[in-house]
């Protein structure tokens, strides 16, 4: 509890007491009616001290006040006065006590209380004694409680707002500290499907040339007895391999300023699959069935990539001599069929080269079929809604 609160809990004990005593000094009352104010009064104090014990969270501290206006009330009509200005004084007390610590409604509610009951004693005394001086008095003391009443109601407006505003500012931190967290682990994933995507590049690429440069001086080792001039030419092949992959591996460093026009049309496709052909000897059939020029450029490197990691699988893994690509650009869509008569697999393992495969399908909103039998055969779909 606040040191503040108990000061201003002393200032009232201190003010109430010295009201009362002053009221039975007025009063100049019996020692019977003396027992009964000063019991009454010991119960407003003991109410107004529980109430300062519970807190304004208890659903009893509204009904304190009211309890407090009764117990005044009772002060009152056991006076031997009409009207004691000392018991008076203490609606003023309650209200600025109700309005100041309740809420803005309750607060205005029970001060509007005590204001009423305290016109009732005015009531009586215009009734016994009417004179335009105790009408004066009544309305003083009405548009005096009511100045207070709306004062006090208006600085508690204006504490309720702060604390609105203060619990709203630190809603709004905390909603920077969540927003801030939130973009700190988006950027974190950002970085790391960035790597990934880094790395699928340099897999497909650097992968399918790598097993067109093996295949090509494997094949120079094989016919360099036999065939000099044919094995100088793949062996000067494969130099031109290694000099491609390595502009391809600086061509995945620049990935990042994103040009991506060599896989605008499908005679990236067509380059693609021929220099394979003509590097690895491999037999390649195309099938292209063709409306527009695709509009998504996501779409169409995410299709050439797949070609490119599914012919390197089919030579490094299955041992292809044949492979077979159809491709379909349709309305909103590219579907894709590759299937080689390599030796396939009982058990398909994905590794790094075929989830690369399936990430970049569903990157694009597609998905992919991989089986392994016969050969290995790859289906999928990609979503494209660029004009065709």
């Amino acid at each position: 509890m606040s040191s503040s609160k108990k000061y201003l809990y002393l200032l009232k004990l201190v003010l109430t007491t010295v009201l009362f005593c002053s009221a039975l000094s007025f009063e100049n009352a019996q020692q019977q009616r003396v027992i009964l104010l000063v019991s009454i009064f010991a119960v407003f104090l003991a109410v107004g001290f529980i109430r300062f014990l519970i807190g304004p969270e208890h659903r009893y501290y509204i009904l304190s006040f009211y309890l407090d206006i009764v117990l005044v009330f009772l002060m009152e009509q056991n006076s031997r006065l009409l009207l004691n200005y000392f018991f008076h004084s203490f609606y003023v007390i309650i209200l600025l006590e109700a309005v100041l610590s309740l809420n803005l409604k309750n607060g205005i509610k029970a001060g509007a209380a005590a204001v009423l009951v305290s016109m009732i004693k005015y009531g009586y005394l215009n009734y016994y004694k009417f004179s335009f001086a105790n009408i004066s008095q009544m309305a003083f003391f009405l548009m005096v409680n009511v100045l207070i009443l709306v004062i006090a109601g208006f600085a508690q407006h204006n504490r309720e707002e702060r604390q609105r505003k203060d619990v709203l500012y630190r809603e709004l931190l905390d909603a920077h500290k969540q927003l801030k967290q939130y973009s700190d682990e988006v950027s974190r994933l950002s970085i790391i499907e960035e790597r990934n995507r880094i790395a699928r590049d340099f897999h497909d690429t650097i992968g399918h040339n790598m097993t067109a440069l093996i295949m090509q001086m494997q094949m120079a080792e094989h016919l360099y007895r036999e065939d000099e001039g044919r094995a100088e030419k793949l062996l000067r092949d494969a130099v031109n391999t290694a000099r491609d992959s390595l502009s391809r591996i600086r061509e995945v460093v620049e990935t990042l300023r994103g040009d991506e026009n060599e896989y605008h049309h499908s005679d990236a496709i067509r380059l693609l699959v021929l220099d394979f052909s003509k590097k690895t000897g491999i037999q390649i059939r195309l099938e292209l069935v063709e409306g527009k020029d695709p509009g998504d450029s996501g779409a169409r490197m995410a299709l050439y990539r797949i070609v490119q990691e599914a012919l390197t699988n089919a030579v490094r893994h299955g041992k292809a001599t044949e492979i077979l690509v159809k491709i379909e650009y349709l309305s909103k869509e590219i579907r894709f069929h590759i299937r080689d008569n390599g030796v396939g697999s009982a058990e398909l393992i994905e590794g790094f080269g075929l989830k690369g495969i399936r990430e970049r399908a569903e990157a694009c909103g597609g998905s992919v079929k991989i089986e392994s039998g016969q050969g290995f055969f790859i289906e999928g779909v990609l979503n494209s809604e660029g004009e065709r």
